[in-house]
């Protein structure tokens, strides 16, 4: 599933790769993909709109277009986007494809088609958006302080790696940097909200700016000008169980919570 450092540098490529062009051609692939509006409208409405910018806010990419309009993508499990010619043979589960004024397509793909997409004409509000407007501030939200951190992270109960991923305390977190962010902030991934010290919920706080920027500033050195989700070899702890840690060179546990699995090292949290 795309995280947040994944859209983050995928939002700077189309920045610096499609501002400014034109939508000439809309194809549907998967007309179950798009919450609202119809396909038909989809299509008719973002025909020969431009891409003014390119913004993220938590899990959603938002597609930002002139005259205005603006297209909210949520990944959710499989949900992809690829920069190809319009000449390149079409893959499976395609969920949309673009085809621009430079000769270029944007697609759309979801192998498992649960992506949500979501075009908001002219002034109409993101409360159309089920849940987005009530989500907390962006993990990467400057206003973001260790104070505000602190305030939210006390309406919550339930243990901390639920926390981190619940959209609600903070937009932008899941399952594979919630890990990275505990293993950092040396913090088990099962321990109850309410059993943290305020260093602890300090220490969870430097973590997630660190890591997001971390991971940003590697996947993006490494993607370049092309859309790559899900670079995760560089990670600590996610997706590394019965390996040995990095650090300690403890084996790395893995344990089923639910629909998630945490991974973490027993020596190096606590």
């Amino acid at each position: 599933m795309p995280e947040l450092p994944d859209l983050e540098v995928a939002k700077n490529v189309l920045n610096r790769t499609l501002t400014g062009r034109t939508i000439e051609e809309v194809e549907i692939g998967s007309p179950v993909l798009l919450r609202r509006p119809t396909a038909e409208v989809f299509a008719t409405e973002l025909q020969n709109r431009s891409f003014k910018e390119f913004s993220r806010f938590g899990k959603f990419l938002i597609f930002h277009l002139e005259p205005p309009a603006h297209l909210y993508i949520n990944f959710m499990l499989a949900g992809r986007l690829r920069l190809q010619s319009p000449s390149d043979p079409k893959q499976k589960k395609l969920g949309f494809r673009f085809q621009l004024d430079n000769n270029q397509d944007i697609r759309y793909h979801d192998a498992k088609n649960m992506g949500k997409l979501y075009l908001l004409l002219q002034d109409e509000s993101t409360s159309l958006i089920p849940n987005f407007d009530d989500q907390g501030p962006d993990a990467l939200d400057p206003n973001l302080s260790l104070e505000v951190f602190r305030q939210r992270i006390q309406k919550f109960q339930a243990v901390i790696k639920h926390v981190l991923v619940n959209q609600r305390f903070i937009a932008g977190l899941g399952n594979a940097y919630a890990d990275e962010i505990l293993f950092a902030a040396h913090v088990l991934p099962f321990r109850k909200r309410s059993t943290l010290t305020d260093s602890e919920i300090e220490a969870l706080f430097f973590a997630t700016k660190s890591v997001l920027q971390n991971a940003i500033n590697t996947i993006s050195a490494r993607a370049g000008d092309t859309l790559q989700f899900e670079l995760r070899d560089f990670l600590q702890v996610h997706g590394k169980g019965s390996e040995s840690c990095r650090i300690c060179g403890t084996i790395i546990s893995s344990v089923k919570s639910g629909v998630r699995v945490a991974n973490f090292c027993r020596e190096c949290q606590e």
